[in-house]
């Protein structure tokens, strides 16, 4: 057995000793969490994990109330808010897990082993062929008139990809950008799913959503294409962090290894995402490589400025 082989045996003979229970917060999918916490109990089945999901903002919203009343719950969290995280971090209440697991590449855990991406997010465009047969190919294209009233993406108060969308391209186009698609039609979904699903039954022509999220609905049939723009797909941090509180902190750095495990990078894969492990297969259908832009996620001026345009009650 070689070496990198032996390594990863011992990180999975290291987390089949895992027992008790842990308790994640997430924004990711549901049915892929699921997906990835039962492969994760195959190995470890005197493990209980219990999963609070629901949209970036509330995920925060809700750790945010429980620390300020002094009963943090969460062992790990995971969602698309790394500005959170760095905040967590430099209060002293994330708790650093060594990179054991062979061949990380280490741009991916920028906190120093406080929180690591597990796979790759890109928002991009999601086109529904039915329904537009020209695709764009740049983020200008979007304002272009024949995607006029065909357009939709989701909420930044409640995604924390489409926050990440908002700051990027208000951070390289301007706010004014928004202004403009708004009166080109312009519409915003609630979540990744719900705009995901209207696109797949014709309500929209084109969407910016995740990659992994329109790959899922291809696989069930949907006549949809993942465009990524030569400009730059938004490469959206999504890190996952064990806490200081954590009751079972061991058993929690192991789900987070098991992440970084061939067996939790296939599953990845096999949900439509981009595994972070150079050695990975990627999924489906899914180009080599993509163009991508580090997201900066919108500040609070510019969600204000951006729910103002649209309309939006907040």
């Amino acid at each position: 057995m070689c070496l990198r082989k032996l390594l990863a045996a011992l990180v999975l003979l290291g987390m089949a000793a895992a027992q008790g229970s842990l308790t994640l917060y997430t924004s990711e999918v549901l049915t892929d969490v699921n997906a990835l916490v039962a492969a994760f109990q195959r190995g470890n089945p005197g493990v209980q994990v219990k999963v609070f999901r629901s949209g970036t903002g509330e995920v925060v919203a809700k750790l945010r109330a429980e620390l300020e009343a002094g009963n943090p719950q969460p062992d790990l969290i995971w969602f698309a808010n790394e500005d959170f995280l760095k905040e967590l971090a430099a209060k002293g209440l994330l708790r650093r897990v060594p990179p054991t697991v062979p061949g990380y590449p280490l741009q991916y855990a920028p906190g120093g082993g406080l929180y690591y991406e597990v796979r790759l997010l890109y928002n991009a465009f999601g086109v529904n062929r039915q329904r537009l047969p020209k695709v764009p190919t740049s983020w200008q294209d979007l304002l272009r008139p024949e995607y006029r009233g065909l357009l939709a993406m989701p909420d930044p108060n409640y995604s924390g990809g489409a926050l990440a969308t908002l700051g990027t391209l208000a951070d390289r186009l301007g706010v004014d950008y928004f202004r403009r698609l708004k009166e080109s039609g312009l519409q915003v979904e609630q979540s990744n799913p719900v705009l995901q699903q209207k696109l797949s039954r014709g309500e929209y022509g084109l969407a910016i959503t995740t990659d992994f999220g329109l790959r899922q609905e291809i696989a069930k049939g949907a006549p949809l294409e993942v465009v990524y723009p030569r400009d730059g797909a938004i490469l959206v941090p999504t890190p996952i962090a064990v806490t200081s509180w954590s009751k079972n902190p061991e058993a929690a750095a192991g789900f987070l290894r098991f992440l970084l495990s061939p067996e939790g990078q296939r599953v990845f894969a096999e949900r439509g995402y981009y595994p972070v492990m150079p050695d990975a297969p990627r999924p489906g259908g899914a180009p080599e490589k993509v163009v991508s832009v580090r997201a900066r996620f919108a500040d609070a001026a510019i969600l204000g400025r951006f729910n103002e345009l649209m309309g939006l009650r907040r």
